[in-house]
């Protein structure tokens, strides 16, 4: 078993390029609406389904750990993946690529708004797209329901049970207590096969940590230092000022973008006064219309705040200090998982995972303006994907699609 899973191992890693992971990411940033749960549907049908590079494990094994870590959760699941094929250079190459579209499409039109004033109105454009990334989201969590679960009836009812709390709840904090349920319910349900395998020794991770990582961790640490205490205002150069407030985020941020909200607003309105009321929420609007996390509104106030330089050094300051983390975690996990006490664990840990994936798709259909027409187009998109395959990118171009010709020709 375990040579056949290394022998899978290298065929993926063997058949993926740089150039592969840059066009692949790329061509799911533009069109990964909805959150990190539609990225990882399309990533799962395209990398997955389509060209075989990665497997389920992989794709879960992300999850679980970007969930356990700060940052925009979409983002460091790519570093994740990236770093599992290609190493280093292989998580920044993916990481650049699923954000270039958002962006890029970001400064146009933060260029847009500042010299012209000018809003576009994109709720009517966008009305069917969270109703097709509801039903792609369901079908990817049926199918990895259908892989990781069948019929085991014990897993199947702690993914319903998860699923329901997770899709009437909004506290991050529940969602970390269900992801530790799972790995205690795997110590306790599969105990005998660890019982005699556990050793100190077998835990620890081999190799020494590289100077360069510690190093990183120690600035990434200062760096949280500076902003819990403020200390970072006091500070001349505007540029550290943006680079330290954006990576504070980045390293505070559990449980998505919009639990940041409230504290960016506050900071950026309030506190640092860098943008008016009025500029904050067109911010967060022009973020959730494009094809990516919604903390990518730090183009936006980077642009602001000096021009073109200030948009790249504030999108760097917010998704890289993540991704570092994520590259020294992942680096860890990876030599952990095989241990049977850490399988024992991460088979539960991904049923609660896959009833994530299912509540994430409830939870996106509710925030729609429910009507006939929406439900018709969410149960189409899930039928069309689970039953006939049709890539995501092609029901969200047609859920766009539809949108412009109601606006304009209907």
């Amino acid at each position: 078993m375990q040579l056949a899973e290394n022998i899978s191992s290298r065929y993926d890693k063997e058949k993926v390029s740089l150039g592969y992971l840059f066009y692949t990411f790329l061509k799911i940033g533009c069109v990964s609406f909805g959150g990190y749960m539609a990225l990882v549907s399309l990533v799962q049908r395209i990398m997955v389904d389509e060209d075989e590079t990665v497997n389920n494990e992989v794709i879960l094994d992300s999850i679980t750990v970007a969930s356990l870590l700060p940052g925009p959760v979409a983002v460091n699941i790519v570093t994740y993946i990236g770093y599992h094929l290609k190493d280093k250079i292989g998580a920044v190459i993916s990481a650049v690529a699923v954000l270039l579209p958002a962006c890029i499409l970001m400064l146009i039109l933060s260029w847009t708004y500042f010299t012209y004033a000018y809003k576009i109105e994109w709720a009517q454009i966008m009305y069917y797209v969270g109703a097709a990334v509801s039903g792609i989201i369901l079908s990817t969590g049926f199918q990895l329901y259908k892989k990781e679960i069948g019929k085991n009836y014990k897993k199947a009812a702690l993914c319903l049970f998860t699923a329901v709390i997770i899709s009437i709840t909004n506290n991050y904090l529940i969602t970390i207590a269900f992801i530790c349920l799972g790995a205690i319910l795997g110590l306790f349900m599969e105990r005998g096969k660890y019982a005699n395998a556990f050793t100190l020794d077998s835990l620890r991770i081999k190799g020494k940590v590289r100077p360069v990582y510690g190093m990183l961790i120690g600035l990434l640490a200062v760096n949280e230092f500076l902003f819990i205490t403020n200390t970072f205002r006091n500070f001349n150069g505007s540029l550290l000022k943006i680079v330290v407030a954006f990576s504070g985020i980045s390293l505070s941020l559990f449980g998505g973008g919009y639990v940041m909200i409230p504290l960016m607003q506050s900071l950026f309105v309030n506190d640092l006064h860098w943008l008016i009321s009025r500029e904050f929420i067109d911010a967060i609007a022009f973020s959730q219309a494009t094809p990516g996390p919604i903390l990518v509104s730090a183009t936006f106030i980077g642009y602001k705040l000096a021009g073109i330089f200030g948009a790249v050094v504030a999108t760097t300051a917010m998704f890289a200090p993540s991704a570092i983390l994520m590259v020294v975690v992942s680096k860890a996990y990876k030599k952990t998982k095989d241990h049977q006490l850490a399988q024992s664990m991460i088979s539960w840990i991904k049923v609660v995972v896959i009833g994530l994936i299912i509540a994430s798709a409830f939870k996106i259909l509710y925030q729609q303006p429910l009507s006939v027409s929406i439900v018709l187009f969410a149960i189409a998109s899930l039928f069309l994907s689970f039953k006939y395959k049709i890539s995501p990118v092609y029901l969200i171009v047609a859920s766009i699609s539809i949108g412009i010709l109601t606006k304009y020709l209907i």
